[in-house]
């Protein structure tokens, strides 16, 4: 069977209208990145993401991390981000599974300029 006969997507993909990354800080444990946006459906976003690096691979690990969404109306909505990263020269992609507070589970694609402090998310829901 063909992975993606096994891994399949529903509905639109939706995408962030900007993202800009506010915060980096390094610590022993790894990197912590912070990026804000905004999107259509959940309003301005702010996220975290923890960065763990692979120790025999530099330019790839981990990561874990938080979002919260603050829609025009007020509503707010929460995840939890866990995924895999690679970087290649000032590119990081990160691969994410979130699972958000209403309920949607989400794949995203997160491709990060750190020349430029600028992010593109893209995010899908995933057949069930």
């Amino acid at each position: 069977m063909k992975m993606e006969e096994l891994f399949q997507f529903e509905g639109d993909t939706y995408c962030f209208e900007s993202a800009k990354v506010t915060n980096v800080s390094l610590g022993d444990e790894g990197a912590c990145m912070n990026v804000t946006g905004h999107q259509s459906d959940y309003g301005i976003i702010y996220l975290t993401y923890n960065f763990k690096e692979n120790p025999n691979h530099e330019t790839q690990g981990s990561f874990h991390g938080k979002a919260v969404g603050i829609a025009g109306n007020g509503g707010k909505n929460v995840a939890d981000l866990n995924g895999v990263w690679v970087r290649k020269e000032h590119e990081l992609t990160m691969y994410s599974l979130d699972d958000v507070s209403d309920g949607n589970l989400f794949f995203a694609l997160i491709k990060v300029s750190l020349a430029e402090e600028t992010a593109e998310i893209y995010f899908s829901n995933f057949a069930r």
